[in-house]
């Protein structure tokens, strides 16, 4: 059939559903059912027969007239009454008939598992283009093509073939909200969520997005009320700016927003985009985003899962400090080898937390990693706590000032239920997470079977459970918004393209960032004048708008002293910039030099999706060797911007290395919030700008270099 046929041309109707209308149907039609379990419609049917949401279930299928007990019909116009989701399960090249017969339905929302469109490349995507449009201009909302449907376990609506379904009696209600754009790691989150006593709210495949999209389905988890936590998994940013404010607007409520996001790197990126259609966003400019607003960040969608189960009972981690306690000495130690990897600690326990375990543990055993080996059970119990011993080591540990979250390991002990029955008892009490790591195999069923009833959960490896403390820690809280600073911006007569580095240090220092003291000369001997000025060893560089990296073609010389010595390296910049093609030099820049204790790189980038960037970094060479980078949205306060400088790896340099002076961070951050200003103020016409090396040495701070580019 030809797809740009029909109706499509009319003019587009208001959509008659908002998406809670969706979620919550009282008619839903499958257009392309059966009776047949070994097809997609045949298990949908049996799926929402199962789990009945109480509303009419209308099977279509033109050569049957009652499947599974139900009668069928054979158009979806022929059903008796209002259709508000059409479930479509018909082959591809029926798909755009199956959209026309919900518009003379008036169905409300077309739900198109059927694949094979914009994922295959540019027809599918005309194709695809062609459903939309028909839709829209006949009122029809639209999810997919190319997805897995969705649920609403509270609505009782199993509108998805996830397989899974096939071997759940009971909806897994509960509070965790999830929006996808791979069908079948919803399938897997929601496997994975029986598995370890995990419920959902809701749970949406978006597939292609071509009409709703992952957006639409995050705001209708922030503002529903069955939704305590929103999880994401995303393949690309589709409306970043629309994205942006549903971040604030969640951080605003403060409902937590997890997210798993593929394309970090190239190979993730080239994959995503073949998966579903999207081209994925550059990560860091998409982490930096997602930081700002408090967002919890995960590597899989098994640890985004079981960091929401933790955050839906209200646990957060507030510090980097953790309790392992363990059935083994030696499953202790190995665990306590592994935090530092994972940026965690294992903290010394105070005075009074070692006097609260004096009952059940010797002397010798009252820091951790804590043995349960040890443990005296022959202790008087107590009776607000529970558990016995095991209960009280628990209880008291979880409590020390020190610890951010608990970690149980257990191995092949006998009477695993009664440690499962404390750690459960201790967890509930807690206002910090208490993860449980079953390492004893089947051995360990029981304790597994309490956990999932009691709905705490339970990991299989220390490894993951490290990796989820790792990043409920590492979420930072969202920043205050940050006004401009009101002095600055760019000077009026700064030419549009790139800058040389005068017209870039003009820049900088019109925005109150200071830089090493420097002269333009236009010739050389105008170069000798200005280093007599200066009067220390200086450095001379090629000025023109047409170098842009001067290192590299011999622009540069260093550590030069003396008249003769300034004119020599004049003259061996120019003829290194004719052999590189610039036959005439606007002339010479000569600046101070000084040795550093330390260099930072700091910059403005402009994303496309995200906006102005300010960045900070470890500068000089290790900018390409360590990879030591922090960005943040623009503008950003004092705060933000101290928390960047932080979470540095080399952050440690800054405080003072090996006796060294320790930097002036706050005159550091003030650089970085004034950057901010400067990038927010320009409206996009600053592209970007590089300060490498900032040389920092104690309270002496200041640009050494730096290039700009203006729109």
């Amino acid at each position: 059939m030809n797809l740009h046929a029909g109706t499509a041309s009319r003019l587009h109707l208001a959509p008659r559903q908002t998406v809670r209308q969706i979620l919550h149907p009282t008619s839903v039609a499958i257009v392309g059912a059966s009776d047949s379990q070994d097809k997609w419609g045949g298990r949908l049917l049996r799926y929402m027969l199962r789990h009945h949401h109480g509303g009419a279930l209308y099977p279509i299928n033109a050569r049957a007239t009652e499947l599974m007990g139900l009668p069928a019909y054979r158009t979806l116009p022929d059903c008796p009454a209002a259709v508000d989701l059409a479930i479509l399960l018909v082959p591809r090249e029926h798909v755009y008939a199956a959209i026309e017969d919900c518009v003379e339905k008036e169905v409300g929302c077309a739900l198109c598992i059927t694949a094979g469109f914009a994922e295959t490349g540019p027809k599918g995507c005309a194709d695809e283009q062609a459903l939309v449009a028909l839709a829209r201009a006949g009122g029809v909302r639209l999810i997919g093509p190319n997805c897995m449907g969705l649920m609403n376990t509270h609505h009782r609506l199993c509108a998805t073939t996830a397989v899974v379904m096939g071997g759940i009696d009971t909806l897994p209600a509960g509070g965790i909200g999830l929006a996808s754009q791979s069908g079948a790691l919803m399938g897997a989150m929601i496997s994975r969520g029986v598995d370890i006593g995990t419920g959902f709210s809701s749970t949406i495949s978006v597939g292609n997005q071509s009409d709703l999209d992952l957006n639409d389905f995050f705001e209708y988890l922030i503002d529903d009320p069955m939704t305590d936590v929103v999880c994401l998994y995303m393949e690309a940013v589709k409306d970043a700016p629309r994205f942006t404010a549903l971040l604030a607007r969640a951080a605003a409520v403060r409902k937590p927003v997890c997210i798993v996001k593929s394309g970090r790197s190239e190979a993730g990126a080239r994959a995503a985009a073949s998966h579903t259609a999207s081209l994925a966003g550059a990560w860091p400019a998409f982490e930096a985003i997602c930081r700002r607003w408090g967002v919890y960040l995960f590597e899989t969608i098994y640890d985004l899962l079981q960091g929401a189960q933790l955050l839906q009972r209200g646990k957060r981690v507030e510090s980097r400090g953790v309790a392992v306690t363990s059935g083994s000495g030696g499953a202790g130690a190995l665990l306590a080898d592994a935090l530092e990897a994972h940026g965690l600690e294992l903290p010394i326990l105070s005075d009074a937390t070692q006097l609260a375990v004096q009952s059940v543990l010797p002397a010798s055993h009252r820091q951790l990693p804590f043995d349960f080996g040890m443990l005296n059970h022959l202790s008087p119990p107590d009776p607000e706590v529970g558990g016995g011993s095991v209960g009280i080591a628990l209880d008291r540990v979880m409590a020390d000032p020190a610890i951010g979250a608990g970690i149980v390991l257990l191995t092949t002990q006998p009477q695993q239920e009664r440690v499962a029955t404390a750690a459960i008892l201790v967890a509930d009490r807690s206002s910090k997470p208490l993860l449980f790591v079953q390492g004893a195999g089947n051995h360990g069923d029981i304790a597994r079977q309490m956990l999932r009833a009691a709905g705490h959960g339970y990991f299989d490896s220390p490894h993951d459970a490290l990796k989820v403390l790792a990043a409920l820690a590492s979420r930072t809280e969202p920043a205050v918004a940050a006004g401009l600073l009101p002095d600055g911006g760019i000077p009026a007569d700064l030419p549009s393209g790139f800058l040389t580095e005068p017209d870039a240090r003009r820049l900088l220092e019109a925005n109150g960032i200071p830089t090493t003291r420097w002269q333009f000369a236009a010739d050389p001997e105008g170069a000798v004048r200005a280093a007599r000025g200066i009067g220390t060893l200086v450095a001379i560089k090629a000025v023109s708008a047409k170098i842009v990296h001067k290192s590299d073609i011999g622009g540069v010389r260093l550590s030069v002293q003396g008249d003769e010595a300034v004119r020599a390296a004049c003259t061996a910049i120019a003829e290194a910039a004719r052999r590189a093609g610039v036959q005439a030099l606007d002339g010479y820049l000569v600046t101070e030099m000084w040795r550093a204790d330390f260099e930072l790189i700091l910059g403005i980038r402009h994303d496309p999706d995200f906006g102005a960037l300010v960045m900070v970094g470890a500068g000089g060479l290790l900018v390409e060797l360590m990879k030591d980078v922090q960005l943040a949205p623009a503008p950003l306060s004092q705060a933000a911007a101290l928390q960047m400088l932080g979470a540095l790896k080399s952050r440690a340099l800054l405080a003072g290395y090996r006796g060294r002076p320790a930097a002036d961070v706050d005159a550091i951050a003030d650089m970085l919030v004034r950057l901010g200003s400067l990038a927010a103020s320009s409206r996009g016409r600053l592209r970007e700008l590089d300060i490498n090396p900032l040389l920092v040495n104690g309270a002496r701070i200041a640009a050494a270099d730096a290039r700009a580019t203006l729109g």
